[in-house]
Formats: C-alpha cells, structure tokens, sequence
C-alpha cells in the first residue's frame, strides 16, 4: 500500500505539472514577468541615461587638517564613507569592518584578470597594496566591484543627474588599529584619483566610455557648499566662461617611474615670477642637476606649497620688497602687515602676482587668496613653506590651498594639465551659491 501511495502522489503531480491550472498558469507568468523587470531594472542603473559626459563627486575642506574629503555612498545595504581626496591615490579604499560593509550587490575581481597583477596561479581574489603619501607607506587590500551612487552630467547640460549606482572598482581594507589616526578625524579612506592598475577613475572610464580626465575645484571655505571633482571633463558650467583654462604637458618623471611611482602628475615650471620680475634662485633646481629630482609636483594632499630653501627665500624676499613684516604666526614662517597689500582684499592691485612660468610660455597665476592667508585682522601670512632638505626630492610641490577657487584638470589621453587661475577674479568660484 505505500508503494502504491507513492506512485499515485507521482501520477497526480506529474499530471499537474504537465496540465497547470489556471492559477498555476498566472503565477508562472506574474514569476517571469517579475524577473523580467529586476533584470530590466538592474541594466538600467548600471547603463545611465543619458550617457554621462562626467561624473560628479562632492568635495569639503577640514578646516583643522588643510585637507579635502568627500563621502560616497556603497553597496547594497549601503554604507556611508567619509574619504580624503587625493588627487594622486592609486584607488577608492576604507576600512570595510569599521563602517559594517557586508554589500550584496559586490564582485571579487579575479586574479590574473585586467588590473590585477597577481596571477591565477598565486590565489583566487586579488589583493594590491595601494598607495597614498597620507599613510606613509603602502596599505594591502582585496579589490572588489561594486556600486557607487554616483550624480553625473549630460553632453549637452550643466544639469547634475540625481545620484545613480554606477559601477565601479574600490578596495577594501580589514581595521588595522591605529592606522585612521593618520587621516583626519571622521574620515574612513581615501578616494584616489590617479592613473594605476586599481584605479577607481580608470575602472569608470572603461566601464562608461568616458575621456580619462579628472577635474578638481577646490572650495576656499567649510560648509555646506561643497567643491567638485569631475571624472570624465571639465564641467558646463556657465559661469567659467569659454578661454579661461590653459594647458601645458604633463610629464613623466624618470626617477619616480624607477621608484614604482608612476601614478605622480608632474608640469614643467621654467621659473617664477612676481610682478612680472622673475625670482633669483638656482635654475637648475628646476632641471634636475642638483640632487633634487627636478619637475614640479602637483600634490593636494599638502595643504600649501613647499619649495626648496632658496626659492622660498627669493619669493619671501620679493613680498618683503612690498609689505611690512610682522611676527610669524604658526604654522608659517613669513608673515606681513594686511594694510600693506590695501587693507581690503587680497585680490586688489597691492597684492603682488606669483607666475609660474611654464613649458610653451605658459602662465599660472597665483593671486592673494591663493599666496596669502588672513590669521588676524591686521596679519596676513605667505602660504607657502620651506621643504625640509632632508625629506623632499623636488623643488616645488604644489599643494591644496594653492589650488582653491581653481578649476583645474588632468587629461590623461593628452597628457595636459590645463587650469583657469582663481575664479574669484571672475566673480565666482568652486562653490558658487
């Protein structure tokens, strides 16, 4: 009898398989519709409409620590990361544990496949050690796909799109005690925008067709008025008028590249100027024939420009020439009366021009919101210091404030730096209301 049973509990529901009941019938169909859309759904987000002329990220200044960071949204439950920007980190990272990142939506990326230098042979996940001068010294990670909510301009708008998940490489790093203390406080990771196996930028650029550009504009102030990095192009935006950003080369450094540092952005600075009237300071510094490894490095993870001893001399030099000297403030060296250069603004004719002098003839001014900072009433400081001998290879690294109210971008496929000088003279700036 039970075998019977079974046999007829078969019969039955093979003969139900084979002859759906109506009921059945709608919900087999309501399944395949369902899946349909999710499907439908999912290709959708990742394939963004209209196509993305570049994508947006926000940018705050920590006032405390001179530096920059944005926060990105991450992955399905989302998390939420603070990161410091750094225009020349190898790659998107943080410390997964500490923010409860555990994505559905993530992918490993493969070993021996594209950007993973690690072969099929050596593991199954790749791992990379990536870089930033922040944390001294190189941090391993496991690399993953997953989705960013990203915003995101069209070709023919300034319009930002509201944010969109869009694909793309980051890395996740275990809690490592004491290693956040190095960033600034609240912050998780860094979001790196330079050119490397892992980098985030190049993973958004292959996945959406997009230039390989990267462009930053700074804010001057914290707040709630952000700046922008834009990866793919330079913003529509109508109020940086057509002809304001010049261009010079980006040019490799033979001694970084030797290094493993390939991932730097390097210009061509010929000499300074003040006022039209160039500094006197060793040229060959500039030519790598002294030591130093020549080049200009363009750095926003300082907050001002070091230069090496005797070019910093000269430029104090030529500001003392024009302005009162008062008691140094900390942290700067060389500080100045305010009523020297007006009393009013730092923009006003009193205020001298600092021109680097670049490759083809080209000129980057730097006016007083850019090489002064207000610390009283009456005091102004040159933002600009002296580069320990001991630890910089180069004579000059520019830093963050120097390029505040600044629009500036590097065009990897032209290898180009191009840049607007201060906005401000234009009545606008990185954080127009």
């Amino acid at each position: 009898m039970p075998s019977q049973y079974q046999n007829n509990n078969m019969t039955r529901t093979s003969l139900q398989f084979t002859q759906p009941s109506k009921r059945s019938r709608l919900f087999i169909f309501l399944n395949i519709i369902f899946v349909f859309i999710a499907n439908t759904t999912s290709l959708t987000e990742h394939n963004l409409k209209p196509k993305p002329h570049a994508f947006v990220i926000p940018v705050f200044k920590d006032t405390r620590s001179g530096l920059y960071y944005t926060n990105v949204t991450i992955g399905k439950p989302s998390v939420v990361a603070n990161l410091v920007v750094d225009i020349r980190g190898s790659a998107l990272w943080f410390e997964c544990d500490t923010v409860g990142y555990n994505s559905t939506t993530s992918t490993p990326v493969p070993c021996g496949s594209r950007g993973c230098e690690q072969t099929k042979d050596k593991c199954s996940t790749c791992q990379a050690y990536l870089k930033s001068e922040l944390t001294f010294n190189n941090q391993i990670a496991t690399l993953i796909n997953d989705d960013v909510m990203l915003s995101y301009t069209s070709p023919s708008s300034a319009y930002v799109a509201p944010k969109r998940p869009a694909r793309a490489r980051i890395a996740c790093r275990s809690y490592f005690e004491g290693f956040l203390s190095m960033l600034p406080a609240g912050t998780l990771g860094i979001l790196g925008l330079g050119n490397s196996s892992t980098s985030f930028v190049g993973s958004l650029v292959t996945s959406y067709k997009i230039p390989f550009k990267v462009s930053l504009c700074l804010p001057s102030k914290p707040g709630n008025n952000p700046g922008s990095v834009y990866i793919g192009g330079s913003p529509n935006r109508k109020d940086v008028k057509a002809g304001l950003l010049v261009s010079t080369p980006l040019i490799s450094n033979r001694e970084t590249i030797e290094h493993g540092e390939d991932y730097n952005y390097f210009i061509d600075v010929k000499s300074i100027e003040v006022n039209g009237k160039r500094l006197s300071f060793d040229h060959d510094l500039l030519k790598n024939k002294t030591g130093h490894w020549g080049r200009t490095k363009i750095k926003n993870v300082i907050p001002y420009t070091l230069l090496e001893a005797s070019i910093y001399k000269a430029l104090v030099g030529a500001f003392s020439e024009k302005a009162k000297k008062l008691k140094a403030v900390y942290p700067f060296t060389d500080c100045f009366s305010y009523k020297s250069f007006g009393g009013k603004s730092l923009l006003g004719k009193e205020t001298p021009v600092i021109s680097l002098v670049l490759g083809g003839g080209t000129k980057w001014d730097i006016y007083g919101p850019n090489s002064l900072v207000k610390v009283k009433k009456n005091v102004v400081c040159l933002a600009f210091q002296e580069a320990d001998e001991f630890e910089s290879k180069f004579p000059i690294e520019i830093g963050g404030y120097q390029m505040e109210d600044n629009l500036v971008e590097f065009d990897l496929e032209a290898s180009k730096f191009s840049f607007t000088s201060s906005l401000l003279r234009h009545n606008t700036s990185c954080s127009p209301q």
